[in-house]
């Protein structure tokens, strides 16, 4: 199975705006980053997110620019900040059948689930920035040691989206 994995794009701070809803700018760095995947020919199974503000439109603007209806998008309460590694991966388990899942949400939720599936070791440390895409490779997400195929930072998907 291949997890891409993304953090929510900048959003608003708490004191503009309580729910914390996507910037302009985040709007449109993810609109960026849809155009990229698309390019670099990405496809899902399933599009799933926290149901925080920010990520669902940042899971609904890849949706839409990859081709798919937002209503394809899944919003996970495990998803959400503050919840367990342990919660998440349970939550995300019916999914697992598929080959390529797209998950959306918040650090440091996101980077600690990546690190739990890519290590058996230590915990790694994964510069996961708002707007970039981690591509994991798992058997299953039980499974450790999994295989980090690769990480786009938001200037990389910005150059594959001009070409």
């Amino acid at each position: 199975m291949n997890l891409y994995i993304m953090q929510h794009g900048p959003c608003l701070p708490q004191e503009v705006h309580a729910e914390q809803p996507l910037s302009p700018v985040g709007r449109e760095q993810i609109a960026t980053t849809a155009q990229a995947m698309r390019i670099m020919g990405l496809w899902f199974d399933a599009v799933l997110c926290s149901p925080r503000a920010a990520a669902m439109q940042t899971a609904r603007i890849v949706a839409e620019g990859m081709g798919y209806s937002t209503s394809c998008v899944t919003a996970l309460p495990e998803l959400a900040p503050a919840t367990s590694i342990k919660a998440c991966l349970e939550a995300m388990r019916p999914f697992e059948r598929h080959q390529a899942v797209f998950v959306c949400g918040h650090l440091p939720l996101l980077a600690d689930a990546a690190s739990h599936l890519l290590s058996t070791g230590p915990k790694l440390s994964l510069a996961l920035e708002n707007s970039a895409l981690l591509c994991l490779s798992v058997p299953n997400l039980s499974a450790r040691g999994g295989a980090l195929r690769w990480l786009l930072q938001p200037p990389q998907l910005q150059m594959i989206a001009a070409s």
